[in-house]
């Protein structure tokens, strides 16, 4: 373990030997670090109010701050939590909450994800795995972002929404519906602009299948349509896959509204 002389380390915390902790870090509360991880210099990981588990092979940039106390002014103190899971990066002054005792009490990031710098994401907050969200993106409170989902520069999404797996959400774009899984989302206040053709290309989806999700988005961007609807025109006219069972799902366990064209 490579701990500098200026970092400062709770006596609770558990550091692996193979971590590297970097010159004035502070390392507060129970926080767990796992082998690989690294630190650079001013990264803070805790706090008093909640635990943090970092796991192996991540990367906090200058001024990271992971496991600071939920901005939620309904929080009553009471432990919660944080987890990230391995081979993330968290750029330049990158910030992630503990979970809510309004909520579930856990915030938590996948694997393989990047944070850029100045990016926020909020207490309760789910990340699943090989998401982007850029330069000052900040997500609020409660907010769920499936897989490979992309999240532009400066967006900002309100809580309790749901980004779906391989969405792509345009820079500045403001969300505060759901956004479908395989779509782009784009301005204020974001709509359905098409689907995320290039990332569904990227994801290795194959032409047949990509030309199966654009005909099941095109029913969707269709607003004389009811969502009831919506759901009966793609399972009827759609190619079944489990794309597609994804997307209906989504649409139907919706709470906070879709997205539409």
């Amino acid at each position: 373990m490579s701990v500098h002389p200026t970092a400062v380390v709770s006596k609770e915390a558990i550091i692996s030997p193979k971590a590297e902790v970097g010159p004035f870090c502070v390392i507060s509360g129970k926080a767990q670090i796992g082998a690989y991880t690294t630190l650079d210099s001013n990264v803070r990981v805790g706090s008093p109010s909640g635990e943090v588990i970092i796991g192996e092979h991540n990367h906090l940039q200058a001024g990271t701050a992971l496991g600071g106390p939920p901005q939620d002014l309904a929080h009553d103190d009471s432990p919660s939590k944080l987890v990230v899971g391995d081979h993330n990066r968290f750029g330049e002054c990158a910030t992630v909450s503990l979970g809510s005792s309004t909520g579930s009490g856990v915030t938590q990031v996948g694997n393989h994800c990047f944070l850029m710098a100045y990016a926020h994401v909020g207490h309760d907050c789910l990340i699943g795995d090989e998401v982007v969200i850029t330069n000052l993106a900040q997500l609020a409170g409660h907010v769920t972002v499936e897989r490979k989902v992309v999240v532009s520069g400066m967006v900002g999404c309100t809580q309790f929404v749901r980004l779906g797996e391989l969405s792509f959400l345009t820079a500045g774009t403001l969300v505060n519906k759901d956004v479908v899984p395989y779509s782009i989302a784009d301005g204020r206040w974001a709509s359905l602009r098409a689907v995320n053709r290039v990332g569904l290309q990227r994801a290795g989806l194959s032409t047949s299948e990509i030309r199966n999700i654009d005909r099941a988005m095109r029913i969707l961007m269709n607003n004389s349509f009811t969502m009831e609807e919506v759901t009966k025109k793609i399972t009827g006219e759609c190619l079944p896959s489990p794309n597609i069972d994804h997307l209906t799902n989504f649409v139907r366990t919706s709470e906070k509204g879709i997205l539409r064209g």
